[in-house]
């Protein structure tokens, strides 16, 4: 049976690409300054909850300590950020700013995800 964790979030990780998709193909992360930060914040939720939701599969036992988490949400922002450096896709003058404000907002997207869905979990 699939819990209802890995359906949640199956649905928000395929908005997430659709709007993806569609922000590229409109230029709306150079358009509107706010929408990276969006971004950014909501696929530190998606990692969180990604976590949580690969918990739950019976061939991988796994406990979602806050250390397990914060190091896969680490391992995947920095590794975002860097993608990021060698595609092209940052300003040089902002560069230093705008990686730091993408780590912080990841990292506190997912840190969020994973205390909503620990709480949860408890209950």
């Amino acid at each position: 049976m699939v819990h209802s964790i890995v359906i949640i979030f199956l649905i928000f990780a395929g908005l997430f690409a659709l709007v993806h998709s569609m922000a590229m193909a409109a230029s709306l992360y150079w358009y509107f300054w706010w929408f990276d930060i969006f971004m950014h914040f909501w696929g530190g939720l998606l990692i969180g909850l990604g976590v949580h939701a690969l918990s739950t599969l019976r061939f991988l036992r796994m406990n979602p300590t806050t250390k397990t988490v914060l190091m896969i949400i680490l391992v995947i922002i920095v590794g975002w950020e860097v993608f990021e450096r060698y595609a092209g896709l940052y300003d040089p003058m902002v560069y230093v700013i705008d990686t730091t404000q993408d780590l912080l907002l990841g990292l506190s997207g997912g840190l969020l995800a994973h205390f909503v869905f620990r709480t949860y979990r408890m209950k």
